[in-house]
């Protein structure tokens, strides 16, 4: 591998971008990519520990069975089936990224979808619910699994998200800096949704 190919800065990149714009919080989040046959995916605690302070030495680097490259596979991040589970069923995704963004977790609270309100995200079509299961497990990357699995055709043309309800969101992309694309998109389409709503009400209500 060739310094060119080593992801870990753009991770460490994205990262601080996520935190920063308030794409995610420190209660969580997590991201990961495929370069070849390696899968480099962020560590447990990033944000409740480290405030989202990402250094590249903190990726860890396995194989898609997670047999150790570099670093200790027990700190993956406990949402690390999700990606994994994206990984082995989509050869088309090779960047997810998890995150609490502020705007779609008003979403993700009330288990509604995100419609598309600009030119610039109606690529991705209406941004599903994944029902309410159990953060961590098998459960939920499976319910992200299906939910992925009819637009398929889709994933080979541009990035993919989905709210999780009750916990965040999810989106996917042909690399990590398309799978961050579509979250900071998709936030801002949560955000305009809410700005429509707000300019709808009565003045009486305001």
């Amino acid at each position: 591998m060739t310094s060119s190919d080593d992801p870990r800065p753009l991770m460490v990149e994205i990262g601080h971008l996520l935190y920063g714009r308030f794409l995610t919080n420190t209660a969580g989040g997590n991201i990961s990519c495929r370069v070849g046959e390696r899968i480099y995916i962020t560590p447990r605690g990033l944000g409740s520990r480290h405030r989202w302070k990402l250094r590249e030495d903190m990726i860890v680097v396995v194989d898609i069975d997670r047999n150790p490259i570099e670093g200790d596979p027990a700190m993956i991040s406990r949402e690390g089936q999700m990606h994994f589970a994206c990984y082995r069923h989509f050869p088309e995704i090779n960047g997810v990224v998890h995150a609490h963004a502020r705007d779609l977790s008003v979403f993700a609270a009330a288990g509604e979808p995100v419609t598309p309100t600009m030119e610039y995200t109606r690529k991705f079509g209406t941004v599903e619910v994944v029902p309410a299961l159990p953060a961590h497990s098998r459960e939920v990357a499976d319910a992200v699994v299906e939910k992925l699995r009819p637009r398929r055709e889709t994933l080979k043309k541009n990035g993919l998200g989905l709210i999780l309800a009750g916990h965040g969101a999810v989106t996917v992309g042909r690399d990590l800096a398309d799978a961050y694309d579509v979250m900071e998109r998709l936030e801002w389409s949560a955000h305009v949704l809410l700005m429509r709503r707000l300019l709808a009400m009565p003045l009486d209500q305001a």
